[in-house]
């Protein structure tokens, strides 16, 4: 098994992204979209997909990612996205109508957060629950980019997956997280965004890009976000989204 022994990891917690840096990455070039068909009923998914802003009155900042309906009225996305933000928190629609949500789900280990938004009538995507459900190879990213109105499908490649040691958010304590890499286009964020497979399967979600390689990204693994999700469901009640973090470099290391 490869060891990944050094991981130089730079938190932004703009609400944009988590950059990451690997001595050596051996990825594929991510798959060209005009090279590809995609599939209409990959691209039918984007319904499934809101853009998240709101402000953080700590950070100085608006934040804004990507999140995805995974149950009636829940949005999943990154916890560091939400970091901080207060109580007006919106979710925008593909078709362009914003709602207001509230953050009933975060834990800034993991770096998962899930948002109960009462008036969103979008479907859900499925998030695989088993490694099988959840190959490697191609996939497709859908999410928003930094100044696009409306979602994309960009066809990605999963090109490993590794159980990964980092710090949490506010870099107290380390966590082991199942983390897949990614052969994609991170340039311009798409953080909170899933990785769906055919059968609208989600096998993961962005969290972080390599800092040298805008063609490499990183994605939580479905494992990690059903024991978060699977509990806050059904969950109405406001939770904190805690501070925000100064940006600031730390380092992990995964066998």
């Amino acid at each position: 098994m490869m060891r990944w022994l050094w991981l130089p990891i730079l938190l932004v917690l703009s609400g944009c992204s988590i950059t990451v840096s690997f001595w050596s990455l051996p990825t594929a070039s991510p798959p060209h979209a005009g090279d590809v068909v995609i599939p209409p009923e990959i691209v039918s998914e984007k319904q499934s997909v809101v853009r998240v802003s709101g402000p953080a009155p700590s950070c100085g900042k608006k934040i804004e990612g990507t999140g995805f309906v995974y149950a009636p009225q829940r949005v999943v996305t990154a916890a560091h996205v939400v970091a901080g933000v207060v109580e007006s928190l919106v979710v925008t629609a593909d078709e362009g109508e914003g709602y207001q949500a509230r953050v009933v789900a975060f834990d800034p280990d993991i770096d998962v957060a899930v948002f109960y938004v009462p008036d969103l009538s979008a479907p859900a995507l499925h998030i695989a629950e088993t490694l099988s459900e959840a190959p490697l190879g191609d996939a497709y990213l859908l999410g928003y980019r930094k100044d696009t109105e409306h979602a994309v499908v960009e066809p990605i490649r999963v090109d490993r997956r590794i159980e990964a040691e980092s710090m949490d958010i506010y870099h107290k304590h380390q966590v082991t997280r199942t983390v897949l890499t990614l052969s994609a286009d991170m340039r311009s964020g798409m953080i909170g965004a899933p990785l769906v497979l055919p059968g609208a399967t989600v096998s993961g979600m962005t969290f972080a890009a390599a800092v040298d390689h805008p063609d490499r990204g990183f994605a939580l693994a479905a494992k990690e976000l059903l024991p978060i999700t699977d509990a806050a469901s059904d969950a109405t009640r406001r939770v904190s989204t805690q501070q925000c973090d100064v940006d600031r470099p730390t380092s992990a290391s995964s066998a």
